[in-house]
């Protein structure tokens, strides 16, 4: 039988092999900066890759934007146009409410010279301003007339400029006003 060897017995009094708590810290501290590393470069390359993304983003809206311009640009001379066409509708239609007005009390006057109320009657229209230069019989038949014409919603004034009495009657010059747009012409009450 072979002799046994006796184990061999070691010594280290360097401290080098030693693991102490200092060493373990250190060790750990160096191992959780490397991941805290690790990490911040995971999250910076996730927010270049997201900046990309959101720049992408960002370009598709402008070129969206760029179309929308130009449709809008292009309904432009069409909107002109609709715009133009309710102006010109719209003066119109004052247009013939105030014809209609004036037209209305040009009747009114017509018929009063064409029962004999008036003589020697002369008309000027003047933008909204109808004057009535002439003569009647009495001041009544004149106060009838005029307020016949107060019930009219399209007439804003009456004036009486001038009254005279004559041989043959009452000379008189008035002027009667036309509300700007007239919505509407009320006729007397018969």
């Amino acid at each position: 039988m072979a002799k046994k060897s006796a184990p061999k017995l070691n010594i280290n009094l360097s401290s080098h092999g030693k693991a102490t708590v200092g060493k373990v810290v250190y060790g750990w501290t160096i191992d959780a900066g490397r991941a805290i590393i690790v990490g911040i470069e995971l999250i910076a390359l996730a927010a270049l890759g997201y900046r990309f993304i959101i720049d992408r983003q960002i370009v598709d809206l402008h070129d969206q934007i760029k179309v929308q311009e130009a449709y809008i640009a292009a309904q432009a001379a069409d909107e002109k146009t609709y715009r133009s066409i309710q102006e010109r509708l719209k003066n119109i239609k004052m247009t013939n409410e105030e014809t209609s007005a004036k037209v209305t009390i040009m009747n009114e006057i017509l018929k009063a010279i064409e029962n004999g109320t008036f003589f020697s009657t002369t008309l000027s229209i003047s933008g909204r301003t109808i004057i009535i230069d002439g003569s009647t019989f009495s001041i009544y038949t004149l106060t009838g007339f005029l307020e016949g014409l107060k019930q009219y919603t399209s007439i804003s004034a009456i004036t009486i400029d001038e009254i005279n009495t004559a041989d043959d009657g009452v000379r008189f010059k008035s002027r009667i006003e036309i509300k700007e747009m007239a919505q509407a012409v009320t006729p007397p009450a018969n």
